[in-house]
């Protein structure tokens, strides 16, 4: 499997090394790596995007990786967005570049994380049993993720039925 991710905070970096513990075989690719090519090859038979909600949206670095990439390999595509809480409508996004390339967003999650963006003031700084408490849930969730993609089943969050 090809882990495709992008990190502004280590969240979703986060996200990418548990996933890479329960899929050993698994190579992470920073997408930031990449950004400088004119075109992106996405390979793998398995591939994953990670990547952080910025603005309700997706961030810079995904959206120019969707212009720019190629997606003739893949089989099974899934996307994992990390979030503070906020709503998330990017998935439909990737979803239709895909069907573009003939393919789909077979499974997408959004997993809610500690909000670490310093312009939200009404969240307070996180502990560390906050931290611990919150890294626990995400392991928790993430093994129904390894679920899901071991099984390649389809999956889609709430926000996103397309």
């Amino acid at each position: 499997m090809n882990l495709y991710f992008f990190s502004g905070t280590g969240n979703s970096l986060f996200v990418a090394r548990e996933l890479q513990k329960r899929f050993p075989e698994t190579a992470l690719i920073p997408i930031a790596c990449l950004l400088d090519r004119e075109v992106i090859a996405i390979e793998g038979e398995t591939v994953g995007l990670v990547f952080p909600i910025h603005g309700m949206s997706l961030p810079i670095p995904i959206r120019l990786l969707l212009e720019k990439a190629t997606w003739e390999s893949p089989r099974y595509v899934f996307a994992i967005a990390t979030r503070g809480g906020t709503v998330f409508t990017g998935f439909k996004r990737i979803a239709r570049v895909l069907r573009k390339w003939g393919k789909r967003l077979d499974a997408s999650f959004a997993l809610t994380m500690l909000n670490n963006d310093p312009k939200f003031k009404t969240y307070p700084v996180a502990t560390p049993d906050a931290i611990a408490k919150s890294e626990s849930e995400v392991r928790e969730r993430l093994n129904t993720i390894q679920h899901v993609i071991a099984g390649r089943f389809s999956f889609q969050e709430a926000e996103f039925r397309g």
